[in-house]
């Protein structure tokens, strides 16, 4: 921004006259102010996060897993691209937090008394399997196991990687689990909280193109707060980050363009490879999205949310649960072709509940269970 302006013939240039130091002399101050400050913040991020890369099993504690899922959020894919130890790699956690590997010959001792029956809850952006823990009024996962006989896992994985890499890898995995499960699965259900919904439609869709075992399992799949056809804060982030780069002064600071691939799948609510691939996710462009109707032959239940005090009022419908709107969150679309079939009974709205209100709210957990008898 400092060589824009120092180019342009305007009255900013007489911001070089100020100090009376010769300008050579003036800018090699100003400079090394800046490079000690910046110095200054990235030893302190390193030493930060120094004590997560340093160990031989970096994500050990609830916080940590917490701030590293954040970080993944932002900019996990450029954290997969370098080989940064603080990468998270896909796997699933057992009720006690230990992980599940499915092609390990362990997972029978790891799931004690494993059920016929799985239920695996995936959550959204910049979040981990530790947000189902129970926050407030209790474990989705837990209740399921208590009332209807489901073993519970949950998944954790990179929400910075684009929606479709994580898809393709929950289909493989899925189909490893129910391959190697103690006892032959019956049933399968997946419960995705926000980009999770998306995650999990994406191995369903590319679960069934390879004729995975695990899709015929499948009979329920439940969205909480998932926004189908993008959320509204990413569609303003990519809007303004569009507008800045317009500018010459102000394109130093458009700063969504390096947020990641995950974020920025957000914005139509990409499914796959094709939505993204050849195309670039900065430019202000219309939804180029591929439509990927509800798998056939499993049971869609969707869940949405909004902080009105009434379901309907204009309040309720234009900010929805303050990150995805309702219409969204309902998979509603003016195309009929992306338009998602849902039956009446199978959507619910809650009012008064924002969007991580929908992890560990008791109304919701009520509904689910409820649908899941």
């Amino acid at each position: 921004m400092h060589r824009t302006i120092a180019r342009e013939v305007n009255p900013l240039n007489r911001l070089r006259d100020i100090a009376g130091a010769p300008p050579e002399e003036r800018r090699g101050r100003t400079y090394q102010v800046i490079q000690s400050t910046t110095s200054m913040l990235q030893h302190g991020l390193h030493q930060s996060l120094d004590k997560f890369s340093t160990e031989e099993e970096p994500l050990h504690s609830p916080q940590s897993v917490k701030v590293a899922a954040a970080l993944n959020g932002v900019c996990g894919d450029h954290l997969e691209a370098s080989n940064n130890p603080l990468a998270i790699t896909m796997h699933f956690y057992n009720s006690h937090g230990e992980k599940v590997l499915p092609g390990s010959e362990k997972v029978g001792a790891m799931i004690p008394n494993a059920s016929p029956r799985i239920v695996v809850l995936v959550h959204g952006l910049c979040l981990s399997h530790e947000y189902w823990k129970g926050h407030n009024e209790g474990n989705l996962g837990t209740e399921l196991q208590r009332a209807h006989g489901f073993t519970p896992l949950y998944l954790n994985y990179n929400t910075g990687r684009h929606i479709s890499c994580n898809g393709k890898e929950l289909s493989k995995q899925l189909q490893a689990l129910v391959e190697a499960w103690p006892i032959e699965v019956e049933e399968l259900t997946l419960i995705g909280h926000s980009m999770g919904g998306l995650v999990i439609r994406s191995a369903c869709w590319y679960g069934t193109e390879l004729g995975q075992s695990w899709t015929g399992l499948l009979k329920n799949a439940l969205y909480l707060g998932s926004p189908h056809h993008g959320a509204a804060l990413a569609k303003a982030g990519n809007l303004l980050t569009f507008v800045m780069k317009k500018f010459r002064y102000a394109s130093p600071f458009a700063l969504g363009e390096h947020t990641s691939a995950g974020i920025k799948d957000l914005r139509h609510g990409n499914l796959l490879d094709d939505d993204w691939e050849g195309i670039d996710q900065d430019d202000f462009h219309p939804d180029y999205r591929k439509p990927v109707p509800l798998r056939e032959g499993t049971r869609h239940y969707f869940i949405a949310a909004t902080i009105g005090n009434n379901v309907s009022d204009f309040k309720s419908m234009m900010v929805g649960d303050l990150l995805v709107r309702l219409d969204s969150a309902k998979g509603q679309h003016s195309d009929d072709l992306r338009k998602l079939s849902i039956r009446p009974e199978d959507c619910r709205v809650f009012a008064k509940l924002n969007h991580l209100d929908l992890l560990d709210n008791k109304v919701v957990h009520d509904q689910i269970l409820e649908w899941l008898v």
